[in-house]
């Protein structure tokens, strides 16, 4: 049984039986797979689908465009060639077949991330390595349907959503480590966390405790007065007290003279 790979974050990478299909399919049929693939809970009209894709056309136009995007996704999947076809398809309906051999990317980042936060989060930290390393950048990474706007909206609601995964698990291996006293893989994870999201300030916090604790007081004051220009930059603000107040507790408690910005 042929092998089905999709890795959405970042820049999509799929693949069947490890040949790359990347050249196989255009940007517009690789999105149809993927968005099948992605919200394979549930049945999508071929009517919802055409507009979805193809918003500009006329509906019969657009119903048109979708059964032949859906000819050359059976194509490339070769499913004459399978006992399990990926793709379900009656006269009114399409859907992602989820007993066939795949493998998805979100939905082993998403599954391990909610299961942890409906308990007490108690992932080992092999796991939660593993699963960062899945997130190589924004989900479907330079997509250039943004005049799709349905579509692109979808697309946005998911890069946000697995955004926000990948900084709950920054978060939590920056703790561990920082607990079991790995700092440079703390400071590591610290980096990255602020590299997705340079405007959180809860990023700079763990990055200055970790430098300061280990003795980087310099590189700390650096830390702090690149977020101060940051903020002043983008969005016109100063950091918060709570910020400020960490930084000059933290190196006050160190015996260190401070100059901040």
């Amino acid at each position: 049984m042929a092998h089905l790979s999709l890795s959405l974050l970042g820049t999509p990478r799929l693949s069947l039986n490890e040949e790359s299909l990347d050249d196989v399919f255009y940007e517009k049929v690789e999105s149809l797979l993927a968005y099948l693939a992605v919200e394979s809970n549930r049945p999508h009209r071929r009517e919802v689908l055409a507009e979805l894709f193809w918003p500009e056309l006329s509906d019969d136009h657009a119903r048109s465009n979708l059964r032949y995007a859906l000819f050359k996704l059976r194509e490339g999947l070769k499913e004459k060639d399978n006992k399990a076809a990926y793709l379900q398809a009656s006269r009114t309906n399409i859907r992602f077949n989820t007993k066939s051999d795949y493998y998805l990317d979100v939905e082993e980042l998403g599954g391990a991330l909610n299961k942890a936060l409906k308990s007490r989060f108690t992932m080992p930290i092999e796991q939660m390595e593993q699963l960062i390393t899945l997130y190589r950048g924004d989900f479907m990474e330079q997509s250039t349907l943004t005049e799709n706007e349905l579509f692109y909206e979808w697309v946005c609601n998911k890069r946000e959503i697995f955004h926000r995964y990948a900084l709950i698990l920054l978060s939590r291996l920056i703790e561990k480590y920082a607990a079991e006293g790995e700092y440079e893989i703390a400071l590591h994870h610290a980096h990255r966390f602020i590299e997705l999201d340079p405007l959180d300030e809860s990023g700079y916090h763990k990055l200055i405790e970790i430098l300061t604790v280990t003795g980087k007081n310099t590189k700390a004051i650096e830390a702090y007065n690149n977020l101060s220009h940051l903020l002043g930059v983008e969005l016109g603000i100063k950091p918060n007290e709570e910020s400020t107040d960490l930084i000059r507790r933290l190196l006050i408690d160190h015996n260190r003279n401070i100059t901040l910005n």
